[in-house]
């Protein structure tokens, strides 16, 4: 099934989108319009091809900072005492009946391409997300993400390793 990624507008239904997740759910449906116009985090979805205007899936993004002391010890060396700048996944989704489909790597996979194209005009050391609970954290675990030290749901995967492992 092809898919079409887009910045959320008022051309699709939000409000049958059911991830099985309510908070997830409600973000979609009653704040992320509000977050996006604001400016406050922006937010992408999909639709199939070749169904209706439903939404399959979304994404937001904001920027971030990682504190230094937040890193396992191997990767703070070299590293500034300071925050480093980050770009945080603040909401990821999958509509329960797109589950399985690997949409939910696919969104990660779009995620990493926005960084690495931000990346070129704006300092990023990371891509950062605070998982849901323990099932989501599992999911990021797959896709190469390291855990932060002072959050267990927290994680993080250094820019360097996203550009050696996109094309």
């Amino acid at each position: 099934m092809e898919w079409i990624f887009f910045p959320l507008d008022g051309s699709v239904n939000r409000d049958n989108f059911d991830c099985g997740i309510p908070e997830l759910n409600e973000y979609l449906q009653k704040y992320a319009r509000q977050n996006h116009r604001k400016g406050i985090a922006i937010t992408f979805i999909a639709i199939s091809e070749t169904a209706s205007r439903n939404v399959a899936d979304y994404y937001s993004v904001s920027m971030a900072e990682i504190r230094r002391e937040s890193l396992p010890e191997n990767y703070r060396r070299g590293l500034p005492r300071y925050p480093l700048p980050a770009m945080r996944i603040a909401q990821l989704a999958v509509d329960i009946t797109m589950q399985g489909r690997g949409l939910g790597k696919e969104l990660l996979m779009q995620c990493f391409k926005k960084a690495v194209r931000l990346s070129s005009e704006v300092g990023i050391f990371a891509v950062t997300v605070d998982a849901f609970d323990k099932e989501a954290k599992a999911f990021y675990l797959r896709y190469g993400l390291i855990p932060l030290e002072d959050n267990t749901l927290s994680l993080f995967i250094p820019m360097r390793t996203i550009l050696n492992v996109l094309p």
